[in-house]
């Protein structure tokens, strides 16, 4: 491995372990529900604001299921009970989430699918992409 490779690959280490990103945190699938049930629980990374309750409070629709904060409070993850293929429907739960989720360290949401399948996904600054 030539030095400008290895300088290159540590580069790419350092940024991922900067930013929050871990192989284990993005392979995680939420645990299927066998029942439709409405309520939307909660979970966050202790000292990440107001974020989670704000994007939580803010959404209204009755297919979310979990709103979580997470990857050193840069990511909103938004679990639902949508089948894989029903981007439409998760693209605008994500655009719902991204009018207020925006705040402290947050720069990404994500919207899953009942089976942990990416439904969308917004950045700052622009649409959330199906």
């Amino acid at each position: 491995m030539t030095s400008r490779l290895r300088s290159a690959a540590q580069v790419v280490l350092i940024a991922a372990v900067l930013s929050g990103c871990s192989a284990a945190a993005s392979e995680t699938a939420p645990a299927a529900s066998a029942t439709t049930t409405t309520t939307t629980t909660t979970t966050t990374t202790t000292g990440c604001g107001d974020a989670l309750t704000t994007v939580r409070e803010h959404l209204t629709s009755s297919d979310v299921r979990t709103v979580t904060v997470n990857g050193q409070c840069t990511n909103v993850t938004i679990d639902t009970g949508l089948g894989d293929d029903d981007t439409a429907t998760g693209r605008q739960i994500c655009e719902t989430a991204v009018e207020v989720a925006y705040t402290g360290d947050i720069n990404s949401v994500t919207v899953r699918s009942g089976s942990g399948a990416e439904l969308s996904v917004g950045i700052p600054g622009m649409k959330c992409l199906p």
